[in-house]
């Protein structure tokens, strides 16, 4: 399901925080904290508490993150492309593929570029005035245990073999708009996933509606929230590239 999948894609991201990484791998995040434009829309800092405090909930800090994020302008693809070409030299050793390629900046960059507004739009919704990855993670939390950076491979793996995930988790409001987002910016991507919601959530959820209480709140460069643009991708394109950005995004503010 789209909230289990998206939810694990966090927590596999997350986990980067409590490896070992090479010296040339730290200067290179330690230069994307440092520079200013990418401090201003990634809001780097206020991610560190999740890192500093191993045996403690991330829930607070990636919430404070989150608020941080989203009230903050977008990156614009210069600020992307810079970030993306600092730690992709940097780390490497860290970034090497299953097959022992390596993510090149080239490779990546274009694919940042278009998925970043709508991973950011998702990434940004809030239900009743609580962010819905925070909703998500704390109804995750309250099943699968305290989700701390010391534990967190613990929980991932629980994650994954847990099939029976409750209905607050897998059927949220928070998830059918996260569907909505997705259906009009890639809907051969969320094509895939009607039947699956469909047959779980019941037929209403894919129809379209939005959830009340749901509210964009990501900040565009106008100050108002987020209101896409519609793309056309395959279905492979965007799985691959949804991880790219969801995993980006957290080994750059870990």
């Amino acid at each position: 399901m789209i909230s289990r999948v998206f939810t694990t894609a966090i927590l596999v991201a997350s986990s980067v925080s409590a490896l070992t990484i090479s010296s040339a791998c730290q200067n290179a995040l330690t230069q994307v904290a440092t520079n200013s434009d990418a401090s201003a829309c990634l809001s780097v800092s206020s991610l560190l508490g999740a890192v500093l405090q191993s045996n403690t909930s991330i829930i607070t800090p990636v919430d404070n993150w989150l608020k941080s994020l989203c009230s903050a302008a977008p990156c614009s693809n210069a600020t992307l492309s810079a970030v993306i070409t600092n730690v992709t030299t940097g780390c490497s050793a860290e970034l090497s593929l299953a097959d022992g390629s390596e993510a090149s900046a080239a490779t990546l960059i274009p694919l940042v570029e278009q998925y970043y507004p709508t991973a950011r739009k998702i990434v940004c919704l809030t239900d009743s005035g609580t962010n819905c990855i925070t909703q998500t993670l704390t109804n995750i939390q309250s099943i699968l245990g305290t989700l701390s950076i010391s534990n967190i491979g613990t929980i991932i793996a629980n994650a994954v073999t847990t099939t029976n995930l409750p209905s607050n988790v897998t059927c949220s409001n928070c998830v059918k708009e996260a569907y909505n987002v997705l259906n009009t910016d890639f809907p051969s991507a969320a094509s895939s996933l009607t039947s699956d919601l469909n047959n779980q959530c019941g037929a209403n959820f894919t129809d379209g509606s939005k959830p009340t209480g749901i509210v964009e709140s990501a900040k565009t460069t106008d100050g108002n929230n987020n209101s896409g643009q519609a793309l056309t991708v395959t279905h492979g394109a965007f799985a691959g590239s949804a991880l790219v950005v969801a995993s980006y995004l957290w080994v750059l503010l870990a």
